[in-house]
This record gives structure tokens, sequence and C-alpha cells, in this order.
């Protein structure tokens, strides 16, 4: 069964591209698979590990490479995904701006990753990466988690990567925000139905964040979904 998130962006996109024969959509960091499973759509998948384009059977294109400093050449895509990207990365601001210049105009940019002031988001920031890799490969049940290519990756949490920085860097490179949500993680869900006393205790450190910042930070909602699209009426002058 898909993620809401996953049936919010499917959404955007089938309604954005429901009249184009053939949609070029780029994955950056895709990782082992899409994220945005779009009939007929062609996938461009761009990612540092060379472990995680192997495994990728959607992609049209494997692109080995840094988001940060990646020349994408002449390439042209009709939408740019960033899925929980982001905010492994020090400059998630030159990754979304290197994207955006291989968009056509109409075109999508989706952002979804954590929301870095959520109790989660905190809790992942202040415990060091290998109690990560035990979440993953004992409540989560992922038997590989931690190897070369396999999640929990580490991560960078820039200031950048928040949902708020990104949706203004978007609204400065002229792109109209068309959605904007906020959900639970599966992890979370996880963590309640087969660990209980560690979930309340998760809960517990949630409640505390939000009463002593007023509500400012220790939110139960724990990922974003950002959808842009670009107003620009032609492609950027180097692809003239």
């Amino acid at each position: 069964m898909a993620s809401p998130w996953v049936n919010d962006a499917l959404s955007h996109a089938q309604s954005a591209f429901s009249s184009k024969i053939n949609t070029d959509i780029l994955e950056v960091g895709g990782g082992s698979r899409t994220h945005i499973p779009l009939q007929g759509a062609r996938y461009t998948v761009l990612d540092i590990s060379k472990e995680q384009l192997e495994k990728n059977r959607d992609a049209a294109e494997r692109i080995l490479g840094d988001a940060q400093t990646i020349d994408y050449g002449d390439r042209r895509f009709d939408a740019c995904v960033f899925w929980d990207v982001l905010e492994h990365l020090e400059s998630p601001r030159a990754a979304l701006l290197r994207a955006h210049d291989t968009l056509s105009p109409g075109g999508l940019v989706f952002v979804k990753g954590p929301i870095l002031s959520s109790a989660k988001g905190i809790f992942t920031d202040l415990t060091p990466w290998w109690s990560h890799v035990l979440f993953y490969r004992y409540v989560l049940r992922q038997k590989n988690a931690g190897k070369p290519g396999y999640a929990p990756f580490r991560v960078e949490h820039a200031a950048e990567a928040s949902h708020s920085e990104i949706a203004g860097t978007l609204k400065e490179l002229g792109m109209d925000i068309v959605f904007v949500g906020e959900y639970v993680s599966t992890q979370v869900h996880a963590l309640k139905s087969r660990i209980p006393p560690l979930y309340w205790l998760y809960e517990a450190f949630g409640l505390l964040l939000r009463t002593t910042s007023a509500g400012r930070i220790g939110g139960r909602e724990t990922e974003f979904l950002i959808v842009a699209k670009c107003l620009r009426s032609q492609l950027p002058p180097n692809s003239i």
C-alpha cells in the first residue's frame, strides 16, 4: 500500500502530465527505485552511490555524480524529484538550483523530506548513526540496513533542508508552490506497533519539546511534501 505522500505526489504528476505522451523525470538522489511511478514516464536517476544505481530497475539513464556539482548538460526534464535526499547534502540549495535549470516550462519540482523541527527530526539529529542502523534492522526489520547502498544514510540536516527554506528557495527561482503536505512517517507507526514502550518515550520527548518551546518544535508530523511549478515561459539561454 502506497504511503499518503506518494499518493499525493502521484496525483499531482498524473494531473500535470495526463495529456503528455512522453514524460521525462529526473530523480535526484533517486537511489534504488522510483518514488513517483508514473505510467509511461522515462526516468533519469542521479545518485552518488554506485550500489544504489545498480539496483535501480526504473531508470532509463543512470548518472553517477554529486547533485550539488553535477553538470546536466543539455538534458531537459518535465519534473525533478528530490525524495529524502536534501537532508543528506551540505548544500541543498545548490542541488535545487542545478536541477531547476533543467526544467521545461510548466515543469514540476517534487521535494519530500523530514521536518527537521519535528520530534523525530530533532531526535535523529541528536542520536548517533549506529543507533539509526539498529532501528532499521530491528524495528523496521531491514537486515541490510547500514551496509553500502542501503538505508539509513548519514544526514547533514543543513538548515537549507528545512521545508520552509526549500519553499523559499523555490519561490526565489520563480516557482509557484502548488502543494504542501505534512505527514507522520512509517517509522513512527512501526515503532508504535512493534515496541510500544519506546513509542511512548518518543511521544513524551515530543511533548517535552512542544511544551518548552511553546509549540515551535517537537511536532508530531515528521515528513513534508512540496510540489512547485516552473512559471517561466522559455528555457534558460544555455538550452537554446
